[in-house]
C-alpha cells in the first residue's frame, strides 16, 4: 500500500504560494490513492467528474447547474478555484479516506458562488467570514433547512483547514450561523411522523406477497430484502455486505437459541452481530430458502471470473478457439451475444455497440484504454471498398489493421459489465473485510432481473454480476418510482408505496416504546451517535411516560405501604423502592401531595419546596386525601396559567417565561393525577414524578457562569416541548 504523507505548509511561503503547493500536493497524491483502493486507476487530475473513477458524487459542476442536464448544457467550476476543489477532495478522499466527500464538495460549489460576488475573483485566498455567510444564504436558498446546516458544518471544516494549511491571506476563524432546526410544532411532528414511517397497509402487503408462492425472481428479491430490513434496523447499502450463510445461533439468557445475523453497518460503526428481532426468525430463514436457489449459479460465475481473470467467459456462442487467434467480427458478435438485422453489418454493430459504447466512458481502466485504443487506431475510417458480384452491389470490404481476440474482448467484457470493484461487493473502507461476490446472498448476473411490465430490448447481457438489492431498483420496486409499475401494483394492492428507509424508523419506534435505552437502540442499529430523529412516538405515548421516569419500586408490600400512609405511620426507604449497596434506610418526609424520598439530614431541600419540580416526589396509588390536594394544586396552577398566557398577550415582561414554567408544573400535575386514576394501577403503587434538573446549586451556577443552562434542560429531553404543551394544557379540565 502507498504511504500518503499528509500535506505540511511552510511558513515562509504567503497563502497563494502556499494554494499553489497545496494544489501540487494534491496532483501528485491523486494516483496514490490507486494502490489502496480509495480510487480506481485511469483517474485524472483534468477529468470533469471523478463519480466513477472512484469518488462517489463527485462532478465539478458549478452550484446551481443541473445534476441530469445534458453534457452541453452543464455548467462547471471554474479556475483557479476548481483546482482548489479537486485538492479538497483528495484531501478527504484519498488523505484522510472518507468514504464520501459530496458534502464537502457542495459547500465548496456555492463557496466559489459567494466568493465571485462578493469579492469578484475566485482566488479563495481571500475567502471571509462574509463570503462565508453568503455561502450559507445559498445553503438555505437551494437545500432544505436540515441539510443547509450539514452543508455549513462541512464548509466550517474547510475553513478550519484553510487556516491550519497557510491558505489564508487573512486568516480568520468563523462558527456557521445556522442551527439545526427544531423538532418543529405538534402539527409538524405528526406530518413527520406520517411521511417517515411505513404505512400498515404497506408492510401487510409485503407480507402477504412474501408468503405467497412467487415465482418472479424480481418479485422475491424484493419482499425478501424488505424482511431483513423489518428483522433488524439497518440500512438498505448494507444489504450488499450480507454473506449466503449469515445467520449465526447463541445461547440466550433464558437458555434457548437466539439467531443472529452477521452484519456490517455503515457509517463508521463497522462489522457486528445483530440479534433477530423476535418473532422475524422463521421469516429470516424463509429469505435464504427463497433466494439462495435464485442465486446460487450467479455465485459460481463469480467464483469462475475471479479465478480465471485472463480467460473468456464460456457459453454457447463462444467460437471454438484459442484466447489469442484472430476472430472474424462473426465471431467476436457472437462471443458477446450482439445480434444485428438484415441490413446493418456485424462490423458496425461491434462498433456501435461495443467500440463507441466504451469510448463514451471517460474512466477506462488503464488496461482497457489501451485495448480499445489498439482496435480504433487500427480501424479503417473510410467507406470500404465496393464488392460486386453479377453487376450487383455485395457488400463492402475494409481494411481493419487491428487483430481482435477472445483475451482482448475479455479485457472490454470485463471492464463494460463487471463493477470497478470486483470480487467485491463494496469500495476499499479502513478496517472492512469485504464480501465476494462469489460469497454475497444477493449475487446475480447482470441483465437477469429485468422488470416484467418493461422490454427486455436494453437489459444488459449476463456477462457482468451485481447486487440484486441495488437501492434504485428497490425504490422502483417499492413506489418510489413515477413512471414504473412497481409490485403494489402489479399484484393488485393499488397507490401504495413504502420508502426502504422507514423500515429503520419503524423498528426504531418500537424500540421505544418497549422501553429500551437509547444506547441499547442505536447500537442495535449500527449508529455511532445518537439516533433520536427515529423516535416517532406520539404525544399521547410519550405523556405516559412521564410517571415512569423514576426506578420501579416493589409491589409486593403495595398494601402494607398504602395503609401506612393512610394512618400516617413512619415510611422508611425500604418501604418505596429496592435499595442499593451503600445505601442507608432512613426514614422518609411525607408531603400534603405524596412521598419525598429526599435526606434532609444531610442536606436541606435542594428544590425550595418546588416538589412538583423534584424527581424525589411519589405519590402513592389509593391516597384519597393526597389525590384530593393534588387536584386542588391542579385548579390553582389552571388559574395562574391562564392568568399568564393573558399577561403573555399583553407583552409584560417575562410572562412567557412564567407561561412555560406554571405550564410544565400544570402538564406534570395533571400527568400524575391521570395516572393515580389509571385503573390498571394497584392500590398502593407509586408513581414517581420527572426532574427537570435545575437546583439552587445548579441555578446560582448558572447565573454565575459556572455551568450552560442548556445542559440542564438537555436532561429533561423526555419532556414535551412548548407547543405540545399547549395542545395538552387547553383540553385539561378541573
Amino acid at each position: 500500500m502507498s504511504k500518503i504523507i499528509d500535506f505540511k505548509p511552510q511558513n515562509h511561503l504567503k497563502a497563494a504560494a502556499q494554494l499553489n503547493a497545496f494544489v501540487a500536493w494534491a496532483t501528485a497524491t491523486l494516483p496514490k490513492g490507486v494502490p489502496n483502493e480509495r480510487v480506481y486507476a485511469g483517474i485524472r487530475w483534468d477529468m470533469d467528474s471523478w463519480h466513477k473513477s472512484g469518488v462517489s458524487n463527485c462532478a465539478f459542476t458549478a452550484h446551481g447547474s443541473p445534476r441530469y442536464a445534458k453534457a452541453k448544457d452543464k455548467k462547471y467550476m471554474q479556475p483557479p478555484f476548481i483546482d482548489f476543489a479537486k485538492a479538497l477532495v483528495v484531501y478527504y478522499r484519498v488523505f484522510l479516506g472518507k468514504q464520501s466527500v459530496k458534502g464537502y464538495l457542495s459547500a465548496a460549489k456555492a463557496l466559489e458562488l459567494a466568493l465571485v460576488e462578493l469579492s469578484g475573483t475566485r482566488d479563495v485566498t481571500r475567502l471571509s467570514a462574509a463570503i462565508c455567510n453568503r455561502a450559507c444564504e445559498h445553503f438555505k436558498t437551494k437545500h432544505p433547512d436540515y441539510i443547509a446546516y450539514q452543508l455549513s458544518k462541512n464548509l466550517e471544516r474547510i475553513v478550519k483547514l484553510m487556516r491550519e494549511k497557510g491558505l489564508l491571506a487573512t486568516p480568520f476563524r468563523w462558527s456557521s450561523p445556522l442551527r439545526m432546526k427544531s423538532s418543529g410544532t405538534l402539527k409538524e411532528q405528526r406530518a413527520n411522523r406520517d411521511k417517515k414511517l411505513p404505512s400498515r397497509e404497506a408492510i401487510i402487503a409485503l407480507g402477504e406477497l412474501f408468503n405467497n408462492d412467487l415465482t418472479s425472481p424480481l418479485d422475491i428479491i424484493t419482499t425478501s430484502a424488505c424482511v431483513l430490513l423489518l428483522s433488524q434496523p439497518s440500512r438498505v447499502g448494507e444489504l450488499a455486505d450480507i454473506e449466503r450463510d449469515f445467520v449465526v445461533f447463541k445461547e440466550g439468557a433464558n437458555g434457548g437459541q437466539r439467531m443472529f445475523l452477521r452484519w456490517y453497518a455503515e457509517k463508521g460503526f463497522g462489522a457486528t452481530v445483530k440479534p433477530v428481532v423476535t418473532g422475524m426468525e422463521p421469516s429470516v430463514e424463509r429469505v435464504i430458502e427463497l433466494v439462495a436457489p435464485i442465486t446460487d449459479e450467479a455465485r459460481q460465475y463469480a467464483a469462475w471470473l475471479e479465478d480465471h481473470p485472463d480467460e473468456y467467459p464460456s457459453h454457447e456462442g463462444v467460437p471454438l478457439k484459442g484466447q489469442d487467434e484472430p476472430l472474424s467480427y462473426d465471431e467476436a458478435c457472437a462471443a458477446l451475444k450482439l445480434q444485428s438485422g438484415r441490413l446493418v453489418s456485424r462490423r458496425h454493430i461491434f462498433k456501435y455497440r461495443l467500440l463507441d459504447s466504451l469510448a463514451k466512458n471517460k474512466a477506462l481502466s488503464p488496461g482497457a484504454q489501451a485495448v480499445l485504443d489498439e482496435i480504433r487506431a487500427g480501424w479503417d475510417t473510410s467507406n470500404g471498398e465496393k464488392i460486386y458480384v453479377n453487376g450487383k452491389l455485395s457488400h463492402y470490404v475494409f481494411n481493419d489493421k487491428a487483430v481482435i481476440t477472445l483475451r482482448k474482448l475479455n479485457v472490454l467484457m470485463r471492464e463494460k459489465y463487471l463493477p470497478k470493484d470486483f470480487p467485491y461487493t463494496t469500495s476499499a473502507e479502513d478496517g472492512k473485510n469485504r464480501v465476494k461476490y462469489r460469497d454475497a446472498l444477493f449475487t446475480v448476473r447482470t441483465g437477469s432481473l429485468p422488470n416484467e411490465t418493461k422490454s427486455g430490448a436494453k437489459m444488459a447481457h449476463d456477462f457482468g454480476v451485481e447486487i440484486a438489492t441495488k437501492p434504485f431498483r428497490l425504490r422502483k420496486q417499492l413506489g418510489e418510482a413515477k413512471n414504473d409499475q412497481n409490485i403494489f401494483e402489479r399484484h393488485g394492492y393499488g397507490k401504495l408505496k413504502v420508502n426502504t428507509h422507514a423500515f429503520r424508523h419503524e423498528l426504531n419506534t418500537e424500540m421505544h416504546r418497549a422501553g429500551l435505552s437509547q444506547l441499547l437502540i442505536d447500537a442495535f442499529s449500527g449508529r455511532t451517535t445518537m439516533g433520536s430523529v427515529y423516535n416517532h412516538e406520539t404525544v399521547e405515548e410519550r405523556t405516559q411516560r412521564v410517571a415512569q421516569y423514576h426506578p420501579k419500586t416493589k409491589r409486593s408490600n403495595a398494601a402494607q405501604r398504602l395503609e401506612k400512609v393512610k394512618t400516617s405511620q413512619p415510611l422508611s426507604l425500604s418501604d418505596v423502592r429496592d435499595l442499593h449497596e451503600g445505601d442507608q434506610d432512613l426514614v422518609i418526609h411525607q408531603t400534603h401531595v405524596g412521598i419525598c424520598v429526599h435526606n434532609f439530614a444531610s442536606e436541606p431541600c435542594p428544590k425550595m419546596g418546588a416538589c412538583l419540580t423534584c424527581g424525589k416526589l411519589g405519590c402513592v396509588k389509593g391516597d384519597d386525601v393526597k389525590l384530593a390536594n393534588l387536584k386542588e394544586e391542579r385548579a390553582d396552577l389552571k388559574r395562574r396559567y391562564d392568568k399568564a398566557l393573558d399577561a403573555k398577550s399583553r407583552d409584560i415582561f417575562g410572562a412567557s417565561e412564567w407561561v412555560k414554567k406554571v405550564g410544565m408544573d400544570l402538564y406534570k400535575c395533571n400527568a400524575l393525577i391521570r395516572t393515580l386514576e389509571n385503573p390498571e394501577l394497584e392500590n398502593g403503587d407509586i408513581v414517581w414524578n420527572v426532574d427537570n434538573g435545575w437546583t439552587l446549586t445548579n441555578n446560582a451556577a448558572a447565573m454565575a457562569g459556572l455551568m450552560d443552562a442548556n445542559v440542564i434542560e438537555a436532561k429533561n429531553e423526555q419532556l414535551p416541548s412548548l407547543d405540545e404543551l399547549s395542545a395538552m394544557l387547553d383540553d385539561i379540565e378541573v
